[in-house]
């Protein structure tokens, strides 16, 4: 297919369907009105093995660490992570000690931000557990264009990204087999109107696999069990639920200062009545400040050599490393480590001097709130910007891991990209191809 035609095709679908595809930068929320690009991102097998591989033991690592942390604590005791920084994470819950999640797994579904330098290696950037957002995108643009254009996706060797219904249903069905009192219940996907991006991806994805797509205002809970208010009236139990909400915004009585969510469902969760994916909890994960120590948690529980490297980080937590900080600000990027999605990431060299004493000075007040990465110097893609025009434009990668009875990695990573001109950033995503060795 043209490559113009398959551009129009896709983004008027999401303009018909109220999609809105965006990103968070700077803190702030960029909406894009066009913002599928045609020209595919391609990785050969090997590579994308080697990515898999990498994943594979990443998220292996954390679902130990959070296993680990609500529980035995092993990793504390041992001095491998030190025991203040965890509890001092805004994202460590209390409530959840003790907490058993189905197979002791946190984290079915996981998505890794991966970033490739100019000189051609792969460093995992972010993960995200309790909103792995992104999954549909790459899929229904595939889809769509397939249909209207089949012979365009007959290429030797591609890899099929449409097994993501497979996945989920296979997912869904392991966790109601190993939990024998959910085999006969609904699986839910929690839809939150307010955030437009994840209401419409559940939806899509809810038709998908045939689960049900409602709100809090449609779930209740009785007899300690959850059900679903079905609009033809009558109530159905459910057995799974399915969320992209952080973990404050569950249940409104679990967590204060919050209104959000479903009253007593953590009574529910904490009854083995309920499965919930990703498991309370999990945001723990997502601390900025722990990301740190992800090649630590590998060496400890797999005792193996991390595969990604992370972006090179330092803490202010340690006055050796916030040292090193202060003398190299116009250097790195500075993140606010709560898991929040929403939070900015400030630029040094965009400080003026004034505004870099403001940041140590708040780095200095609460140095546990911060972390610093190197700027890496980021692999470009071409983007279309005309009828036939391109540009280079800076990419990363999303790739998504769902872990059940076994782990895989969906071979339909989302690539996002970014092009600056004319005083403005775009932002959009493209179709990342796999091609088979």
């Amino acid at each position: 297919m043209e490559l113009l035609s398959a551009q129009r095709r896709v983004n008027q679908w999401m303009e018909e369907q109220g999609a809105h595809f965006s990103v968070i930068r700077q803190g702030t929320r960029q909406v894009s009105d066009r913002p599928f690009d045609p020209i595919q991102r391609t990785l050969a097998g090997q590579e994308f093995n080697r990515l898999e591989q990498g994943l594979i033991q990443r998220v292996m690592a954390l679902n130990l660490f959070l296993n680990d942390v609500y529980h035995d604590k092993m990793i504390l005791r041992d001095g491998v992570i030190p025991e203040e920084f965890v509890f001092s994470s805004p994202d460590f819950r209390h409530e959840c000690m003790k907490l058993t999640p189905v197979k002791s797994i946190y984290a079915h579904i996981a998505a890794t931000d991966l970033i490739r330098s100019q000189d051609g290696t792969w460093y995992a950037m972010e993960d995200s557990f309790s909103s792995p957002d992104g999954l549909t995108y790459t899929h229904f643009a595939r889809q769509l264009l397939r249909e209207a254009d089949p012979g365009a996706y007959d290429v030797p060797g591609l890899c099929d990204n449409c097994g993501l219904d497979i996945l989920l249903r296979q997912l869904y069905r392991d966790i109601a087999r190993n939990t024998p009192a959910l085999e006969d219940g609904l699986v839910v996907l929690l839809v939150d109107e307010d955030e437009d991006d994840d209401a419409f991806e559940l939806r899509y994805l809810a038709k998908l696999t045939g689960a049900v797509a409602a709100t809090a205002d449609e779930l209740t809970v009785m007899d300690s069990k959850l059900y679903y208010h079905a609009p033809e009236g009558g109530f159905q139990r459910v057995a799974i639920l399915h969320r992209m909400t952080p973990d404050r915004c569950l249940d409104p009585l679990s967590y204060d200062g919050v209104h959000q969510g479903i009253p007593h469902l953590m009574e529910v969760y904490c009854m083995g009545n309920i499965a919930i994916l990703n498991a309370p909890g999990c945001s723990l994960a997502e601390d900025r400040g722990l990301y740190c120590f992800v090649p630590d948690m590998i060496r400890y529980y797999l005792e193996e050599e991390p595969l990604l490297p992370n972006v090179p980080t330092y803490l202010p937590w340690y006055p050796d490393q916030r040292e090193f900080i202060f003398s190299n600000m116009e250097h790195l990027f500075f993140k606010d480590v709560a898991s929040d999605r929403r939070t900015a990431a400030i630029r040094g060299s965009t400080l003026t001097a004034e505004q870099r004493e403001t940041m140590k000075k708040a780095i200095e007040a609460d140095p546990r709130r911060f972390m610093a990465q190197e700027i890496l110097s980021a692999e470009r893609l071409p983007v279309l910007v005309g009828e036939s025009e391109t540009a280079d434009a800076r990419c990363d990668l999303r790739l998504y891991t769902v872990h059940s009875d076994s782990i895989r990695v969906w071979m339909g990573g989302l690539s996002r990209f970014t092009l600056h001109g004319e005083g403005k950033a775009d932002v959009g995503f493209k179709d990342t191809w796999v091609l088979a060795e």
